[in-house]
């Protein structure tokens, strides 16, 4: 529900909408019932409130939704007026965006109206690009659900808010699709854990697992972890922001203002709070999905097949992820590690047009493809069986290069954002999450050289930096348990106290 007090704005929509017929601009230039349409449009002082109001199915993105998303974030960046956006749902704490309304292109796709499927992706990936390069706060309140779609609506932003209600996944290969939305890109740059070779980035793509939102803080997929009760605070906060004097909403010291914000409400995680994943199944990921040195699906079956004579909990975890791979599409799998090795590489621009050729690929091509048939099965016709892949043999390479590459029979392209920005790197993400396994490891053994050997730093040394010195962490809520985490994992302790790193005694570095 949108809180007492709000101010509905009567969008000055009729230039910027014109080449739209979103249910929004419908409602808004008629004059109809504003809270019927799919997404609300909400002033409250300097905050711009965008809110997902399709509950009846879990708020899955359609064409109107995301032209509506994309029109007026538009028309929100040129505002004085304006100097945040809030992305929340109608339907919180139960869903944020359970994803992309798929049945709805393979019902079109397999009656052969495809361009419904080529318009959709394109105005989805579009506003996603958008937002990923948008010069002003973009705030993501991640309560309840947040899948495919979800994840592109939240992903790109700096601001990205996990509650104890958050269900986050990227679950496109259980339909024979691929983890798309920018998801590609992102998750090899920001993910904290288990990272330095996109190993978490591919474990998450390829296998769907479904992550807690305290997780998701500590993974890195959220920037903050707020309570579902102080979530109305922190609208209320954030609408009260204004630049220093003589500032503006699209400078650094603003979004930093934004960042202090949104630490007053947040909390430290429940005392009963374990990660989701033990050191065993850590070393599991890091060795089987390194995108690097496994190249392929079947490298990654076969890496996965060398824990067989680990540990028990090696071993079982291991066979574990393998079965479930093997119930995948193989297409698919091919696809998404493609896509990780391609862009974690090249710029934001470039991993979108690539995921916006291979959703329309996705969406015509009938002859490895299985897409449409698995959605229909599982999503239309609510069979309880997971759906029977027709083609489980590994593509040529090329065959996997082609699927991700234009079509001269497809016209298609993304819409320009609204600079025609582009970047490898996200500007302020990194500045406002939790400092990756790599900052704190490459600390320590800095630190330990300066010093002059191995084992002179101490865990609360390390926990004191991150926490009271370091300009892009201290203060910041759940610091102290990530470096917690990645000593108790990464070190052992000399008879002084000092850190010693056990790294290369590691299973992955026994089984090479």
């Amino acid at each position: 529900m949108i809180r007492n007090g709000i101010k509905q704005r009567n969008l000055h929509v009729t230039k910027f909408l014109k080449n739209s017929t979103t249910t929004t601009a419908r409602n808004i230039m008629s004059g109809g019932n504003f809270d019927t349409s799919s997404v609300q449009f909400t002033v409250q002082d300097t905050a711009r409130i965008v809110t997902l109001n399709r509950p009846q199915k879990l708020n899955a993105l359609d064409t109107e939704m995301c032209d509506s998303i994309y029109n007026t974030l538009n028309e929100y960046s040129k505002s004085k007026a304006t100097n945040l956006v809030l992305v929340k749902s109608s339907n919180q704490p139960r869903s944020l965006c359970a994803g992309g309304d798929v049945a709805k292109c393979a019902l079109n796709n397999l009656i052969g109206k495809k361009k419904y499927s080529y318009d959709f992706f394109k105005s989805e990936y579009s506003m996603n690009f958008q937002m990923a390069t948008y010069p002003k706060p973009i705030v993501v309140y991640m309560d309840g659900i947040t899948m495919g779609g979800g994840v592109g609506l939240s992903i790109h932003s700096p601001f990205r808010i996990a509650t104890e209600n958050t269900k986050w996944a990227m679950p496109e290969m259980d339909i024979g699709f691929f983890p798309d939305v920018g998801t590609t890109f992102a998750l090899p740059r920001i993910i904290n854990i288990a990272n330095n070779k996109s190993q978490m980035a591919a474990y998450l793509c390829l296998t769907g697992d479904v992550v807690t939102g305290a997780d998701a803080f500590v993974l890195g997929l959220a920037s903050h972890y707020i309570p579902h009760d102080n979530l109305e605070g922190l609208q209320n906060r954030l609408s009260e922001l204004h630049p220093f004097a003589g500032g503006s909403s699209n400078n650094g010291k603003y979004f930093d203002m934004v960042d202090e914000a949104i630490q007053e409400f947040s909390t430290s995680l429940p005392d009963s709070y374990k990660f989701g994943f033990t050191d065993c199944q850590l070393d599991v990921i890091e060795r089987a999905f390194n995108i690097d040195a496994n190249e392929s699906v079947t490298s990654i079956l076969n890496s996965l097949d060398s824990f067989a004579d680990a540990s028990e909990e090696h071993a079982m975890f291991a066979k574990q992820v393998k079965d479930k791979l093997l119930q995948k599409s193989m297409t698919s799998l091919q696809v998404a590690l493609k896509l990780l090795q391609e862009n974690s590489k090249d710029s934001i621009e470039s991993a979108m047009k690539r995921d916006l050729y291979t959703a329309a690929n996705f969406c015509n091509d009938t002859e490895v493809v299985e897409f449409s048939q698995a959605v229909k099965h599982k999503l239309v016709d609510k069979q309880k069986t997971p759906y029977n892949w027709k083609k489980r043999e590994e593509l040529s390479a090329p065959k996997v290069l082609s699927l991700l590459s234009p079509k001269p029979s497809i016209l298609i392209a993304l819409n320009k954002n609204h600079d025609s920005v582009t970047w490898k790197e996200y500007p302020y993400h990194r500045k406002y999450q939790l400092p990756r396994e790599e900052d704190i490891t490459n600390y320590i053994t800095e630190l330990n050289t300066a010093n002059g050997g191995v084992g002179n730093i101490t865990k609360n040394e390390v926990i004191e930096y991150f926490t009271t010195i370091n300009e892009s962490t201290k203060g910041k809520i759940g610091v102290a348990e990530i470096c917690k985490l990645i000593i108790a994992r990464n070190y052992t302790f000399n008879k002084a106290g000092g850190l010693q790193s056990n790294i290369a005694e590691s299973v992955s570095d026994q089984l090479l």
